[in-house]
């Protein structure tokens, strides 16, 4: 539908990775560069930086498509592969091969053999999330790049691609030598304003379109920079989102409304589907969308009898049940019969009686939860205070004991007559 609407060959702005959408930004442009002119000389590893939905993936898949007629490309994505076994595993398993039943030495030595074999000019590896990579494994890919088939450079290539965590990774003490062979670290970077322009209207008319910028006007293009903050993939996915809309609405083009509505609808906020305006409603630019969350039914009844409201099936409240009052005639007001007849408190009982009666009872205590449990807290808070205090007394006399015992030890031992220690006891009394 959207396509017809709009006449576009293809869905413009695909949330996938597709080269035929690739879009030469200045972040992904210069990586692109210096990626090949490493794995053209085999010089070294280039690293890929950048955060989710920045353009991995499909950097990845151009250089795939640029190598895959000159040597055997391996694109390897989302593979936890933890150990260099299970990472021989996944590359025998590209070059068709059995590796079932095999240790870790066999699998390197069968990979090894039918690399050397084919008849490609070596290997590349395209290595995608690689902070998923365990230490071993990138070990095991930094010698795997020593194995040169007849001294040529270029037999096995390396290209990771990570976030944060995966350069954070490299900083560890162990991986010295991996870092040693890293030539180049290339950094995706969000769209500039410009650049987010440009990206819609490259799409736009690598769909088909003739008048990208009718289609999809400047304000319209600012709007979607401003929400998604330059993320492409987050660009795609609200461009994709205004123009399925727009088609639903049957608009000729994306204007400031559609993408803001849009934008509400991916973000799933309360009252996204009251926003979208209905197909021919005036697109004045006083109007304004008002979000509806809802109103009380006028079917049913304000006043529901107790005892019916959950129940479809009851029956009507019978009036007839109630308990029938016998009505005389008097020249009184209503409301003095009324307060004749139901007083309160009883004429036979006084209020000091009502007193006495209260006071014989034992009222509980019923306190809120919340107060019982800062008391309980308090509680708890004095004990843990008495403890510590006990403990700080039985630790300083340990002390004074450890420092007794240490004096003694360290004294030096001398000989004392019987008179001298005598002495020290003066109210001992002295013998002849």
């Amino acid at each position: 539908m959207l396509r017809n609407h709009f006449s576009l060959n293809r869905l413009p702005f695909p949330t996938t990775p597709d080269i035929s959408g690739y879009f030469p930004a200045e972040s992904i442009e210069t990586a692109r560069r210096t990626v090949l002119q490493i794995l053209e000389h085999g010089t070294g590893i280039p690293l890929i930086f950048g955060e989710s939905g920045m353009g991995k993936s499909l950097l990845l898949r151009v250089l795939e498509k640029y190598f895959e007629n000159d040597c055997h490309v391996v694109y390897m994505a989302n593979q936890r592969l933890r150990t260099p076994k299970s990472l021989y595993q996944h590359l025998l398993f590209s070059l068709h091969q059995s590796y079932c039943g095999m240790d870790e030495n066999e699998l390197r030595l069968l990979f090894l053999d039918h690399l050397f074999q084919r008849e490609t000019y070596g290997m590349i590896l395209l290595v995608d999330e690689a902070q998923s990579l365990g230490r071993s494994t990138l070990e095991e890919l930094r010698v795997l790049l020593h194995y040169n088939h007849q001294g040529n450079p270029e037999s096995i290539r390396l290209v990771l691609a990570g976030d944060r965590r995966f350069e954070e990774r490299l900083t560890h003490p162990h991986l010295n030598a991996f870092q040693q062979q890293v030539v180049a670290r290339c950094y995706l970077e969000k769209f500039r304003r410009e650049e987010t322009g440009q990206e819609i209207l490259w799409q736009l008319k690598q769909a088909g379109c003739q008048t990208p910028d009718l289609l999809f006007p400047e304000e319209a293009r600012k709007t979607v920079h401003k929400l998604t903050e330059g993320v492409p993939r987050i660009v795609h996915q609200l461009c994709q989102q205004a123009l399925a809309l727009a088609a639903d609405l049957n608009l000729t083009h994306v204007d400031e409304t559609v993408v803001q509505t849009a934008w509400e609808i991916l973000q799933q906020l309360p009252g996204a589907k009251n926003m979208i305006p209905t197909a021919g409603s005036p697109n004045d630019a006083n109007e304004t969308l008002v979000i509806e969350f809802g109103t009380l039914d006028d079917d049913e009844s304000v006043a529901t009898p107790f005892g019916t409201e959950h129940k479809p099936d009851a029956k009507p409240f019978d009036e007839s049940l109630l308990p029938e009052i016998p009505f005389t005639e008097t020249a009184e007001e209503p409301e003095t019969v009324f307060a004749q007849t139901f007083s309160f408190p009883p004429p036979k009982f006084d209020l000091p009686d009502w007193g006495g009666m209260l006071s014989d009872k034992v009222v509980p205590d019923k306190k809120q939860p919340e107060v019982q449990r800062r008391e309980s807290c308090q509680k708890l808070l004095d004990e843990l205070s008495v403890m510590e205090q006990l403990l700080t007394e039985e630790i300083s006399v340990i002390n004074k004991m450890k420092k007794i015992e240490s004096d003694c030890l360290s004294r030096r031992v001398r000989r004392v007559s019987p008179t001298e220690i005598l002495a020290s006891f003066p109210e001992m009394p002295k013998h002849k």
